[in-house]
């Protein structure tokens, strides 16, 4: 079987979708953020090495990565999610991190009647951010990347961006 960059660009989103069907925020929940997010930074690896390609398209997608802060942000996740000790330059923070949290949500001009709700939060740089809006972030980035260079993609999941 022919192994193509669209493989583990319909992985990347298919752990997407995971991160919305879980109904706590717990550990597992935490493992399928950091599964996204390692699928997500790999995307680069199979568009450099699919053979099918343009090797500009494989160029342009490391540059991506070490340049926009969300994938900058979700390579250092997945990089300290495989390596005890991150050896490699990080791009933003080698202690990044996911773990279950609070938010607060409120309707606007009334914080103090806000609910604050369990969820996953990434740790980086000495900022919290809440894990969905950067996964979301990051699949908005390839997206926008993967249609630049007219690579519609067409799989079992359907027809994207």
């Amino acid at each position: 079987m022919l192994r193509e960059w669209v493989e583990q660009y319909d992985r990347m989103n298919r752990w997407y979708a995971r991160l919305f069907e879980s109904k706590n925020t717990d550990e597992r929940l935490v493992d399928d953020y950091y599964a996204f997010f390692t699928c997500c930074f790999h995307l680069k690896d199979w568009l450099k090495a699919d053979a099918a390609l343009n090797p500009k398209i494989g160029e342009a997608a490391e540059s991506l990565v070490n340049r926009d802060p969300w994938l900058r942000l979700c390579a250092d996740v997945a990089n300290g999610a495989k390596h005890l000790v991150v050896s490699r330059t990080p791009r933003v923070d080698p202690t990044a991190r996911l773990e279950r949290g609070e938010v607060l949500v409120a309707p606007p001009n009334a914080p103090e009647k806000g609910e604050r709700l369990d969820a996953v939060m990434l740790h980086a740089d000495g900022k919290l951010a809440i894990a969905i809006m950067v996964a979301a972030d990051c699949l908005r980035e390839w997206n926008n990347f993967l249609a630049a260079w007219g690579l519609v993609v067409k799989s079992s999941e359907g027809v994207t961006p």
